[in-house]
């Protein structure tokens, strides 16, 4: 039978192995079934797959196999542990008592006293490295004499002067014009470049700040991010009525690291203080029972920086401020002067950095840049306590409290 015959060959290596679909299977046994030749041809297919066949069989583990694994890895454990005694006993490393039962292994077995004597024949190189090691005689000697000939070393003898010199002449002073280009290179370097490289270790100081209040920012935004975007504020009254609050509520809540937040200012200072920041619970307990010592703690846990001190809703009610508010309104800024119109004493009254609710951070050289021009540490009844309404931004010290009563 042939293609020409109009009639297609059998699978007959599909049929054997099982592979065919239902009817494809059917067909070609229908035609190995009516031709001799598929038929001898399908004996010898199912020949050559019986050892494919075999590979299939599940292979069963033999009987003890677990048990016989464990006891393997017992005794591997055993040798380790053993050997580890006798290289102890060896470099004497153990307890009196650990010694005392290496010892008795190393007595009455072949192999622990076999590796014992192998460890000791390897320490005796160790032992020869710890022999002192025994100095050439003289050697303080002649080390004294070769350095107290270095030391006296005669010296090649000076150039002959030259014979036009003559010490009996001295130069006038008209003729030196070096002196003179000191002098004009001095007063420049007084009078240009120092005031310069001042200027330039201004910037530097100015920029560090900058970046402080950057910092804090990216605390105060991770931490709106968790709370409904509302940005940290002090409470009306109570422990947590204070501008300086923000920096507990940041590192408490994981949003700043207490060792890298720094909450003073660069300028004038040689490196930053270090900041204890209390706990909530800690200013809830002074609060209620040390007053003084909490008006201490919290004059200063804000460090030389002010935060909003929020502002009074239509409702009478204290609120703070949105992320989503955008870049208009001051959040934080240098310390503000205790007197009005003064500018931060941080930067030597030139002005303060003012962080923005945006991340943005600018150098102003006044303080009257809130919403209306108004200044931003006082609110609108020129006032250090609560803006008036979410336009009057008020930036309070450390200890300021949004509220005028003392309860």
């Amino acid at each position: 039978m042939s293609d020409s015959d109009g009639i297609r060959k059998p699978d007959i290596l599909g049929f054997a192995m099982g592979i065919l679909e239902e009817s494809e299977s059917q067909e070609v046994r229908a035609q190995i079934e009516g031709d001799a030749v598929y038929q001898t041809v399908l004996t010898k297919t199912r020949r050559l797959l019986e050892p494919l066949e075999a590979d299939r069989s599940p292979i069963e583990a033999p009987r003890g196999l677990a048990k016989k694994a464990l006891a393997l890895i017992r005794e591997n454990q055993a040798q380790a542990a053993l050997d580890a005694d006798i290289a102890g006993f060896a470099i004497q490393a153990l307890d009196e008592g650990e010694m005392t039962l290496a010892k008795k292994e190393i007595e009455n077995n072949p192999i622990a006293k076999s590796l014992f004597k192998r460890l000791a024949i390897s320490q005796k190189a160790l032992r020869s490295d710890r022999a002192p090691i025994q100095a050439p005689s003289g050697l303080a000697r002649k080390t004294i004499l070769h350095v107290r000939t270095s030391v006296s070393r005669t010296m090649p003898a000076a150039p002959p002067l030259s014979r036009d010199y003559d010490p009996r002449l001295r130069r006038s002073w008209g003729l030196r014009a070096d002196l003179f280009a000191a002098a004009g290179i001095l007063i420049m370097f007084g009078g240009v470049i120092w005031p310069a490289i001042l200027h330039q270790r201004q910037n530097q100081k100015d920029l560090e700040c900058q970046n402080n209040l950057a910092q804090i920012w990216r605390g105060v935004a991770t931490f709106a991010s968790f709370k409904n975007n509302q940005l940290p504020k002090p409470d009306l009254k109570g422990s947590r009525s204070v501008a300086g609050i923000y920096a507990p509520l940041l590192v408490e809540n994981g949003f700043a690291n207490p060792k890298t937040l720094h909450v003073d200012c660069p300028v004038g200072i040689e490196k930053y203080p270090t900041h204890i920041f209390p706990s909530l619970q800690t200013l809830d307990h002074l609060y209620k029972n040390d007053r003084a010592q909490w008006c201490e703690v919290v004059q200063g846990m804000g460090g030389n920086y002010s935060y909003s001190l929020g502002h009074m809703g239509k409702n009478g009610q204290h609120g703070g401020f949105d992320l989503r508010a955008g870049d208009r309104h001051p959040l934080m800024a240098d310390s503000g002067h205790h007197r009005a119109s003064h500018n931060s004493p941080n930067h030597s009254g030139r002005g303060q950095n003012v962080l923005y609710l945006g991340g943005n951070v600018r150098f102003r050289n006044q303080r009257n840049i809130g919403q209306s021009g108004d200044d931003i540490y006082l609110n609108r009844h020129f006032s250090k306590r609560a803006g008036l309404d979410g336009d009057d931004c008020v930036l309070g010290n450390s200890g300021d409290r949004p509220n005028e009563l003392n309860e």
